[in-house]
């Protein structure tokens, strides 16, 4: 495909990395603040449950598909931009299953806050991967 298409790829997937392990080495207390300033802002705004879920899922998965679609017009095999859909659509599930626990609880589980830890280191060495095979 373009030199371009694979150049834009790249810049993702360092993005998505750069992101991924920001989240990943967020502490328990930053995340936990982060929350408490979201759920205040969703209240400020007067945003229902379902409005948040759907901008969340909205948003996700616009940026979920914009990078498949990016990593799949690189030429990159069919079985690995079969992988990534599948990852993304568990970091999805995951995304929206965190939201829904924080929207009825109120506050953020240890055990919710751990999962998506794990779940941003797997989506950086993912696109630390995907960076790799794009340059070599």
């Amino acid at each position: 495909m373009s030199d371009y298409v694979v150049k834009i790829a790249l810049i993702a997937s360092i993005v998505m990395m750069g992101y991924n392990i920001s989240e990943f080495c967020a502490s328990f207390k930053t995340v936990s603040e982060k929350a408490g300033e979201f759920l205040r802002l969703a209240k400020d705004n007067a945003a229902t449950d379902a409005d948040l879920r759907r901008s969340n899922l909205l948003l996700s998965s616009v940026l979920s598909i914009g990078y498949s679609v990016l990593i799949y017009l690189s030429d990159i095999v069919v079985w690995l931009v079969a992988l990534l859909v599948i990852k993304l659509l568990l970091t999805l599930f995951l995304s929206d299953k965190m939201l829904i626990e924080l929207l009825h609880d109120r506050s953020l589980s240890k055990r919710n806050y751990l999962i998506s830890k794990y779940d941003a280191l797997f989506n950086a060495v993912m696109g630390v991967a995907f960076a790799l095979i794009l340059v070599f």
